[in-house]
């Protein structure tokens, strides 16, 4: 175990990784790292383009910015695992069961919450010609697919719900065998061989046909996602690292959760594992 990975298993201190990230999201094809500074207590964006960053193992709930958006850290400095907040800090900005998010369990009237009343549509991304179904929010569903990387999507319906069009999305992936995810090593290897623009859209005409038959959905044209800030494709598969420990090389660009950078051949971090750790600059 290297000395960095020592550190990153102890108890950390606010001198020794003074930046606590809250947040990761793209603001349409701009990637933007929100971090907490322990130093000046002030809250402000750090800069991906410089790769000389050390992140800690150890996650704490982020907190949560009030209805006048200021900032609030977690009263508890609580443990995470799964989400980046704790139920107390959740509740009080966003959902009280963060299981919810995966799983809704009402259509809006046990917990009375916008979000899951809110209309939601189902969709299909591709990655070059992987397809996955998935569901989102009807006002950020192409945001939604930004941060996931895809190269292109096609709305299948809108429900009225978020519990019901998750109760699509499983029907559709059960019945037609659509994946709901993919290992992020499957999507890596994409990047580094050019884009099959014909075999997205055949596959996406042939899902148009069977859609309308089994389901009666008429989906629609592809939307293309093609402005990020990376040269593609890559020249070689990059390796994804561990989200803690050290990273240090030059940036090759970002696209949806990965950083890639090159140190010794192209490494791929997941910048969306960040929200909830510590990070610290490197001085080389």
């Amino acid at each position: 175990m290297s000395g960095s990975d020592e550190r990153s298993n102890k108890e950390i201190s606010d001198k020794d990784y003074p930046l606590h990230a809250l947040d990761y999201h793209w603001d349409e094809f701009e990637p933007h790292l929100i971090c907490h500074d322990s130093t000046d207590d002030e809250v402000s964006e750090f800069d991906l383009g410089d790769v000389k960053f050390s992140v800690s193992r150890k996650k704490v709930c982020v907190g949560y910015f009030d209805s006048d958006d200021k900032y609030v850290k977690c009263p508890t400095s609580a443990l995470v695992t799964r989400f980046r907040q704790c139920e107390a800090c959740s509740g009080e900005s966003f959902i009280p069961y963060q299981d919810c998010v995966f799983e809704p369990r009402c259509d809006g009237e046990i917990c009375d919450l916008e979000f899951c009343k809110r209309e939601h549509v189902l969709y299909i991304a591709f990655y070059d010609t992987r397809m996955k179904i998935g569901m989102s929010s009807t006002r950020r569903v192409e945001q939604r697919l930004i941060e996931q990387g895809a190269d292109a999507f096609s709305i299948l319906g809108a429900y009225p719900t978020r519990k019901r069009a998750r109760e699509a999305e499983k029907t559709i992936s059960s019945r037609l065998r659509i994946p709901q995810s993919y290992m992020q090593e499957a999507l890596l290897r994409n990047l580094s061989k050019p884009l099959d623009l014909e075999g997205i859209e055949g596959r996406h005409e042939a899902l148009r046909m069977t859609l309308g038959e089994a389901f009666h959905l008429a989906p629609e044209p592809l939307r293309w996602l093609d402005k990020y800030p990376i040269d593609l494709p890559l020249k070689h598969v990059p390796e994804l690292l561990d989200t803690w420990g050290e990273h240090m090389g030059d940036l090759v660009g970002i696209k949806g959760k990965w950083m890639i950078y090159e140190s010794k051949g192209l490494k791929a971090l997941s910048l969306s594992e960040l929200p909830s750790r510590f990070l610290a600059r490197t001085v080389a």
